[in-house]
């Protein structure tokens, strides 16, 4: 089933409430919440973005290695989304990133995906 994310900056930090919509469920956590197990080391101040990325990408995929390994570069396909202090992301969105990146040759993946 398809699910929505919305993010609220709190105000006068760098922690977001995130929710999460599933048909007609929803459940909420702030981020950087300490249960999702995100490390800090590697992310400065300004690295809120990735932390979202991170938190997202883990709940959707609920596979923390995937999610590891691809939330800079869902941070960055997704252009800056997370650096507005509200905002909304459906899941088609995800499913269109991983599409991407199987559909994307090796070689070339990192130009599509912003890596140096």
């Amino acid at each position: 089933m398809a699910k929505t994310y919305s993010g609220e900056r709190i105000p006068g930090t760098l922690r977001y409430n995130l929710k999460v919509r599933e048909g007609s469920t929803e459940h909420c956590f702030t981020v950087p919440e300490p249960s999702i197990q995100i490390p800090m080391e590697g992310f400065g101040p300004d690295e809120s973005a990735n932390r979202l990325a991170l938190a997202i990408l883990l709940d959707f995929t609920k596979n923390p290695q995937t999610s590891f390994l691809y939330y800079k570069d869902f941070n960055f396909f997704l252009s800056g989304l997370f650096l507005e202090d509200n905002w909304m992301l459906h899941s088609n969105r995800i499913d269109l990133f991983f599409k991407l990146l199987e559909e994307t040759p090796p070689l070339s993946k990192s130009l599509v995906l912003g890596k140096r």
